[in-house]
């Protein structure tokens, strides 16, 4: 376990080599006495939610801010600027994934559902999905986001930096925040095996695959708060809300990946354009170069740019 000061200036605890289930970090005595431990890994009455559910993702979002915006579209590209030149992107999650997931997990429960029952099911996953890994408008730090379609990435990266070969996924470990639970898909070049050779491949993660087209992400923790509770009626599942003193805060998880980028991954300039976000607080940040706007700043800085 290494406890540390992260690049944005935040605590984390990161379990290397490894993708630990929620399940699993519970019975992990290593974390016990941690503050994410103490306060919700170790919660037992948490209202019933959809858990495991299968998202199929296509899209990947890389967030910065107002210094490192500049910094991107002048250089058309992308690089890793932390000490292990990991350039960081998270799965971009939008309502046909989310309706697509539903429908995975609902056959996951009832695989004998009739036609009727299958057309009288009412949608509810939207209902638990309120963790900020489904939140595209705001951002815990950053004001600005560049998407890309996670085929499109890897294929800059396998001709850029792979010379043409296949990019190597690995489990480069799991991260402990305040409430989140981060798995770290690790993606460099095979000439960088040896280097990263410690970092079990990808196949040995429970949670997280890659099919050559898209992340493949077993959530277990969907919800922010907990305010609704998953009800199941024979073939069908339901949701219901909850008093507000039964509501309870938990844990929730997600994907990043980090591609290992020393030089500039570059895209055409007609790839490079970002939109804006709202930032959930607005807390001093942590480091002084790492400016909180408001959406309609972030706008107004936007268009100082030349398209």
């Amino acid at each position: 376990m290494i406890k540390r000061i992260n690049s944005r200036g935040s605590e984390e605890i990161l379990l290397q080599q490894q993708h630990i289930s929620i399940n699993h970090l519970k019975q992990t005595d290593e974390i016990k006495e941690e503050d994410i431990y103490k306060a919700y890994i170790s919660k037992k009455d948490i209202p019933d939610y959809p858990t495991p559910v299968e998202f199929h993702i296509t899209e990947v979002a890389h967030a910065t801010n107002k210094t490192g915006l500049p910094q991107i579209l002048n250089s058309e590209g992308f690089k890793g600027l932390d000490e292990d030149s990991f350039s960081w992107w998270s799965l971009k999650i939008n309502e046909a994934d989310i309706r697509a997931a539903e429908e995975r997990f609902l056959e996951s429960l009832f695989p004998e559902r009739s036609k009727e029952e299958r057309a009288a099911q009412q949608p509810f996953l939207r209902e638990f999905t309120t963790s900020p890994a489904f939140n595209n408008e705001n951002s815990h730090y950053s004001n600005f986001c560049f998407t890309l379609l996670l085929t499109e990435l890897m294929e800059a990266y396998k001709k850029q930096k792979c010379e043409g070969e296949e990019p190597v996924l690995r489990v480069y470990g799991t991260k402990l925040f305040n409430k989140l639970i981060e798995y770290v898909v690790l993606v460099h070049s095979p000439r960088y095996n040896k280097k990263f050779s410690q970092y079990p491949l990808l196949t040995s993660s429970p949670l997280v695959s890659y099919d050559g087209n898209q992340i493949i992400w077993r959530a277990q923790a969907i919800c922010r708060k907990h305010g609704y509770q998953q009800v199941i009626n024979g073939n069908q599942a339901f949701f219901r809300k909850l008093e507000v003193k039964d509501s309870e805060y938990y844990v929730w998880d997600q994907v990043s990946l980090a591609f290992h980028v020393k030089q500039v991954l570059t895209f055409p300039k007609e790839r490079l354009k970002p939109s804006t976000c709202e930032i959930f607080t607005k807390t001093k940040p942590k480091r002084s170069n790492e400016e909180k706007l408001s959406r309609e700043e972030a706008e107004e800085y936007l268009k100082t740019f030349q398209w």
